[in-house]
């Protein structure tokens, strides 16, 4: 007996070792930026799943890959930069004067001066001849606005191969101030569970950040995006349950531009120059296949592009199927403060299933709130601050909608157009949004009012109610219908039992007492 109970007790005690050996402790690294900004890449490599990377002030010159699960902290001054000087000699074209010309290999991700991005030509998009062919775009800058507004541009050669540049006023270049892209990878890619950043400076990169696929549950918090040549933080790949939160973004370009009332047609020289002759959109947090639960909350975004998308290109007509109906579902947009857009301050697409957007502000937004053919839905966009929109504040463009759509509670004040408008690119008669619902909307001071039907777009048929038009917001008080049944009989999103405060809601973001 006592020989079976000490062979027991051994047992029970080589298993606690076993246990105890096994045990690993997170562990806090601190690094500093070297002269060289090297350093970081070989940290990350060597952390540990659960270890935390302290970084220190400086510039740290390098693209990482985090395929564990770790958090990465910068202090105040923390950069990654990803932009290189362009070594070589400019040389002035005998046939375009204040343009310059440099020999390269291969052609760069994005062209900076002085730490901003300057607009790019695509040789193969721009070949027609005209005010939009790049021999003419070097010489007169856009037809309506020269180099008011796209105050630089580059294009690559492919078949000179070299880099074509013209300067504000024609001013050759300074080899000290013109620095390059040449890599096509995100600053940090993320393709593991549970990684942290928060805390750091981007800029000089083609995207900042990307979570891609094998990315769950992580955190990008209290970062700061300053320059980016296509996306500043994309979520793509199925990453699913990710927060983007309490960041800065700004695409750091060129173009000091934001809608204005006038000027209308001048306005469209931007959105031309990348989307005509350029490398399409630039968007500041984009969802491209994403998978589920991701939120995107709290974050300032301005003078991007796009500000924040749900979408995929491959599905914007109803003749194209959808890759994936579940891409963004349970996505939440909230809180976030959109403004001085080139195009579209919030553009939805794809299934949108159970996607929330709430409490946004998107103040001088080119396009607002965008719908590129939601397919499923429901898709539920409350509580938000629409402030001079131009031309469009809630525009649904492409083809029709089949999607359920509840817009609600929001405010849609100033702007040059009406606060509701069809556009359909493809000039489709039957485009249409009729199971779309209009809620308890205030709109004030919008010139046209609430919907303006424009030329070959038929008459609305989507469901609206309660939505008032004033140049006075006292009128908004108790004039809404209690939405606390309306989704089937149970609350929509943000109006449940006792949301309101008089006899009935107020229109618009906010009750008034």
């Amino acid at each position: 007996m006592w020989k079976a109970l000490s062979r027991i007790q051994a047992i029970s005690a080589l298993m606690v070792f076993t246990c105890a050996a096994k045990v690993t402790f997170a562990a806090t690294i601190s690094l500093s930026a070297s002269k060289s900004g090297k350093g970081l890449a070989e940290a990350v490599a060597k952390a540990k799943t659960g270890d935390t990377l302290h970084l220190g002030p400086g510039i740290y010159r390098e693209r990482l890959r985090i395929d564990k699960s770790i958090s990465i902290r910068g202090a105040s001054g923390t950069i990654i930069d990803g932009a290189m000087p362009l070594a070589g000699e400019w040389t002035q074209v005998e046939d375009l004067s204040r343009v310059f010309v440099m020999d390269l290999e291969r052609k760069p991700n994005g062209l900076l001066v002085d730490g901003k991005f300057i607009a790019s030509i695509r040789y193969d998009r721009a070949l027609e001849k005209g005010d939009w062919h790049w021999q003419t775009l070097f010489a007169k800058g856009t037809p309506l606005s020269g180099f008011e507004q796209i105050c630089a541009l580059w294009m690559y050669h492919p078949k000179e191969k070299r880099i074509y540049l013209r300067l504000e006023s024609g001013a050759a270049p300074n080899p000290a101030k013109v620095t390059v892209v040449l890599s096509s990878d995100a600053l940090i890619a993320v393709g593991a569970k549970g990684v942290e950043i928060e805390g750091i400076t981007f800029r000089g990169g083609r995207d900042a950040i990307r979570l891609g696929e094998g990315a769950s549950e992580c955190v990008v918090r209290k970062c700061m995006i300053m320059s980016f040549e296509d996306t500043g933080i994309l979520i793509t790949g199925g990453a699913s349950r990710c927060t983007v939160e309490d960041c800065r973004i700004t695409r750091g370009a060129l173009e000091e531009w934001r809608p204005t009332n006038d000027k209308r047609r001048e306005n469209y020289e931007i959105w031309r120059i990348h989307k005509d002759v350029g490398n399409y959109d630039r968007v500041g947090i984009n969802l491209i296949r994403a998978g589920e639960d991701n939120r995107i909350v709290r974050n300032h975004l301005d003078r991007t592009f796009d500000g924040i998308c749900i979408g995929d290109s491959s599905a914007e007509s109803l003749d194209k199927a959808l890759p994936d109906p579940n891409h963004g579902r349970g996505t939440e947009i909230a809180e976030n403060v959109i403004e001085n857009t080139r195009d579209s301050g919030i553009e939805l697409g794809v299934g949108c299933i159970q996607v929330n957007v709430h409490h946004n502000i998107l103040r001088h937004t080119h396009g607002g709130l965008r719908f590129k053919l939601p397919r499923i839905g429901p898709v539920f966009i409350h509580h938000n601050h629409l402030v001079d929109g131009t031309p469009f504040n809630i525009w649904f463009s492409m083809d029709a909608s089949p999607a359920e759509g509840f817009v609600y509670h929001n405010t849609i004040e100033g702007g040059d157009d009406a606060a509701l408008l069809y556009s359909s690119f493809n000039a489709r008669r039957d485009f249409a949004t009729p199971r779309w619902h209009f809620l308890n909307n205030l709109v004030l001071n919008v010139r046209d009012g609430f919907f303006a039907q424009n030329k070959n777009t038929p008459a609305r048929d989507f469901t609206e109610t309660h939505n008032v038009v004033t140049n006075d917001a006292k009128t908004a008080v108790d004039a809404g219908v209690d939405l606390s049944t309306y989704f089937h009989g149970k609350a929509l999103p943000g109006c449940e039992n006792g949301y309101f405060k008089g006899s009935a809601p107020d229109a618009g973001v906010s009750e008034s007492r």
